[in-house]
């Protein structure tokens, strides 16, 4: 039954975000890090393998339930969805020209037999580029690509929570930059928007 389909769909697309959460969480990588000695230099390109490809599964299953279209962007809407797609694309593209993606992927870790996790080459704030104008360009991409989607129940499941789990996860991770930098986090979050460039739209 559909029903059922959908029921599966929303444990898993729950046990993905749970899972892609509590795997990179400072508890585990500090446990996993005293246990795995210097094969924990290993762990950050592992978790993205394992992200990757247990995400490349949901949208398979996602994909494989037959259903009803509820909204089609391609009905006088392509234009809307095209913007969307763009402004995603550019935003993907900024981030990853602002943050270490040597250490994102994982291959710095290897290559210099290091244990950092962070997406800071100097583990310090990172204020240049895109990341002058808003905080999260990638949490804002990944935002307008999952509701660009052609929308059906299935869509608006997984929708709803990685959008859910996107809102926790940021307010998760900035308490972390809190505790780690302190006031000067605290300066960064009044003076650059979360995600929106509205405070450098407003001090223009």
């Amino acid at each position: 039954m559909i029903q059922h389909s959908y029921f599966l769909l929303g444990i898993y697309t729950i046990l993905w975000c749970f899972f892609h959460s509590v795997l990179i969480s400072k508890s585990i990588t500090e446990f996993c890090k005293i246990n795995f000695g210097t094969f924990f230099k290993f762990y950050r390109i592992l978790y993205n393998i394992l992200s990757t490809f247990t995400f490349l599964f949901l949208i398979w299953y996602t994909r494989s339930i037959k259903e009803q279209l509820l909204f089609n962007w391609e009905s006088g809407y392509e234009f809307v969805r095209a913007l969307l797609i763009t402004i995603a694309l550019l935003l993907l593209f900024a981030g990853a020209k602002s943050y270490d993606m040597l250490s994102f992927s994982g291959i710095r870790q290897v290559k210099q037999n290091t244990t950092q996790l962070t997406l800071s080459k100097k583990g310090k704030i990172l204020t240049n580029g895109i990341l002058g104008i808003i905080r999260h360009p990638w949490y804002t991409a990944t935002f307008l690509i999952i509701w660009s989607r052609n929308i059906y129940i299935s869509t608006l499941i997984t929708n709803f929570i990685l959008s859910f789990y996107l809102l926790i996860g940021c307010y998760l991770e900035e308490k972390k930059l809190i505790l780690e930098f302190g006031a000067e986090y605290q300066d960064y979050q009044k003076n650059v928007s979360k995600f929106t460039p509205w405070k450098w739209f407003k001090n223009k």
